[in-house]
């Protein structure tokens, strides 16, 4: 369609529909452009009426968009990031804008804060947001660009997200010191895979549907062994509480354990033969816009991606 080069496209118009397509609802747009309804409505449908296409359909309350409307949202999430990095670059040609990463509570205690630590006195002017939050609900935010990057344990992605692998993680059953199964003794994998030791002294688990639990659970089935539950309390460093309150034992993995825990535990290392490894990696969107910072941040995290923000 040809137009006179004084009627471009009204940003305000894009950034509505950009806002809506995120949120899947207009009510959810209007809230974050603190805007009315009939306002963010108003400009979709003159930015419908200036691309001369339908871009979404609403159907009993949801929002579900046209070939055309996918294709109109992506646009308008790389133009958004990429008028922010020019935005920054513009000003004093240091790393400025703002990242959000979304990992779980034991990756953000125990893994990120050196990194952190480096990124922030490299890159001052740059904010970092970190968010709790399960693999799960992770992808989730990146798939909807809500999020700049995620860390989470390998896993089946949605397809437009892509994993980079980053850190693999060994599982190991922590037994506390003074328990009975170590008072002749340090514990050992073959004194410990018995079912009289396993039925005798229960285990304390994280969320008890977790890859890392199902594959424990899996190997103890192969080898007729009980997978005897006493306590199912949340994120590792909650299981190494009750583990050392008495609670029981407990499978957690080598990313959430510390120099403190050798003092406060035997540490038996879980075969391979129990698929005990994990591979933690980075999510991103495949067309993620990677700005200054965020390259900075990927580059600390080892992680290639994307096209390089202008210099």
């Amino acid at each position: 369609m040809s137009r006179p080069p004084y009627e471009p496209m009204d940003l305000k118009s894009l950034r509505c529909f950009e806002e809506m397509a995120k949120h899947e609802s207009l009510t959810r747009a209007s809230l974050e452009l603190g805007i009315s309804d009939a306002a963010v409505s108003q400009r979709i449908k003159s930015l419908e009426k200036f691309l001369g296409v339908k871009l979404y359909e609403a159907r009993g309350g949801t929002v579900r968009l046209t070939e055309a409307g996918e294709r109109t949202r992506d646009f308008a999430t790389r133009l958004f990031e990429e008028l922010q990095d020019f935005e920054d670059a513009i000003g004093d040609g240091k790393a400025i804008g703002s990242i959000v990463l979304s990992a779980d509570a034991s990756v953000l205690q125990y893994q990120l804060p050196a990194i952190v630590d480096e990124f922030s006195q490299a890159h001052p002017y740059a904010k970092l947001r970190l968010l709790n939050r399960i693999s799960g609900e992770t992808v989730d935010l990146v798939r909807r660009n809500e999020v700049d990057l995620g860390i989470i344990p390998e896993r089946d992605l949605p397809s437009g997200v892509t994993f980079h692998p980053w850190r693999t993680f060994k599982s190991y059953i922590i037994v506390p010191r003074g328990h009975p199964l170590a008072r002749k003794a340090p514990p050992t994998i073959d004194g410990i895979l018995t079912e009289e030791t396993l039925s005798r002294y229960p285990q304390v688990v994280g969320e008890i549907e977790s890859d890392e639990h199902n594959r424990i659970r899996a190997g103890l089935e192969r080898l007729g062994l009980p997978y005897n539950v006493a306590l199912e309390v949340g994120n590792n460093e909650t299981v190494k509480h009750y583990v050392a309150h008495g609670y029981g034992i407990a499978v957690v993995s080598g990313l959430s354990l510390t120099p403190e825990d050798e003092a406060a535990f035997h540490i038996v290392e879980i075969p391979k033969d129990f698929d005990s490894e994990t591979v933690y990696g980075v999510v991103l969107r495949k067309d993620k816009y990677v700005s200054a910072p965020l390259a900075a941040l990927l580059g600390l995290l080892n992680v290639k991606h994307g096209k390089s923000p202008p210099q």
